[in-house]
């Protein structure tokens, strides 16, 4: 394989490793990337005869000398890949909350109020970064080629390397589709981007988040975000128009010379209360979400988050997942799956 080929798959590695440290939605194809990395990977891992990875005792001094330069300058530099990827990463962040502010009337920054932890995309980005940085300084290199030396020497054992390195996209989207489909719900717990609202005298109003995670850091979250109001009558969900105020609180409002409209006393707070907003879908599809809010005869609010997953198109192996919050009239949760007050 010719050097510029060679430079060619390293920038196609760096590129496509960018993209998963980025915080551009994947919309659910992030499999698909992450094979296509994998096999660019293989490509390049072939086309330098895996020199980063032969032990010494199979190299003669200059294939020992190469490789040990490769991981003395590919380590060097992985302290600046990181500083890198993390400005490409706030870079992109940025981007993604301006964009939201210009096609909608709110501007909703890219992050999750839901903490998943480390995402997996980012965990991907920084394995690529630990396993292929040496490759990729032999494979830029003019004498990096693996068909030098008897490094690669056409024989049944370097054949069968080749072909066993293949399996693994198979393999990874085989482990990807099980996780999807058979793990269990795992508690996604509350984040720190949270803050509370505020309601008529004598009411008190906290946000609650939470959600569930499909598949681990490498399927989905449908997440929950809501501003709940108490008044030791009644509790409620306020900051989402959709979902209308209890009766009793619309009269709280009202005066003799004045009837509010709905969107005066309940105007919409998207950093308070949204539905599907905290939805993370990078390598499984959330379908569209549904926010259900029912009060019982004692006050008690009982509000529900439902979203269908689905590991592949046209929901073939979907999951329907559902988050539920239920907070009394005194303001205490009775239930909720990871979550916190703000």
């Amino acid at each position: 394989m010719t050097r510029r080929v060679r430079r060619i798959l390293v920038v196609a590695v760096g590129a496509v490793t960018a993209l998963l440290a980025s915080a551009l939605p994947l919309h659910g194809f992030g499999i698909v990337v992450v094979v296509a990395l994998a096999g660019v990977d293989i490509l390049l891992l072939k086309a330098t005869a895996w020199l980063a990875f032969h032990r010494a005792s199979g190299l003669d001094e200059r294939q020992t000398i190469l490789r040990d330069l490769a991981y003395r300058r590919g380590f060097r530099w992985i302290g600046l890949g990181i500083v890198l990827l993390y400005v490409l990463w706030l870079g992109s962040d940025i981007a993604v909350t301006v964009v939201s502010a210009t096609t909608s009337q709110f501007s909703i920054p890219a992050f999750s109020a839901v903490d998943t932890g480390i995402p997996g995309r980012i965990v991907l980005a920084m394995a690529e970064l630990l396993l292929m940085l040496p490759t990729s300084v032999i494979a830029w290199r003019e004498d990096g080629g693996g068909d030098t030396n008897g490094v690669a020497d056409g024989t049944e054992r370097d054949r069968r390397r080749t072909w066993v390195a293949w399996l693994v996209l198979p393999g990874i989207v085989a482990a990807w589709f099980a996780a999807v489909v058979w793990l269990p719900l795992q508690s996604a717990p509350h984040g720190s981007f949270s803050s509370s609202g505020s309601g008529p005298s004598g009411t008190t109003c906290q946000t609650y988040a939470g959600g569930v995670m499909v598949g681990a850091e490498f399927g989905a979250s449908v997440g929950l975000r809501a501003n709940v109001c108490w008044d030791g009558s009644v509790a409620y969900v306020s900051g989402n128009p959709s979902i209308p105020l209890p009766a009793s609180v619309v009269r709280d409002y009202s005066v003799p010379e004045f009837t509010p409209s709905a969107s005066d006393i309940n105007p919409a707070q998207p950093m308070l209360s949204g539905c599907g907003l905290d939805n993370i879908g990078d390598f499984a599809a959330v379908g569209p979400t549904t926010c259900t809010e029912r009060i019982d005869a004692d006050g008690t609010l009982h509000y529900t988050v439902s979203a269908r997953v689905s590991p592949l198109p046209f929901g073939i192996a979907s999951r329907e997942v559902s988050v539920d919050l239920v907070v009394t009239r005194t303001g205490k949760v009775l239930e909720g799956q990871g979550f916190d007050e703000s």
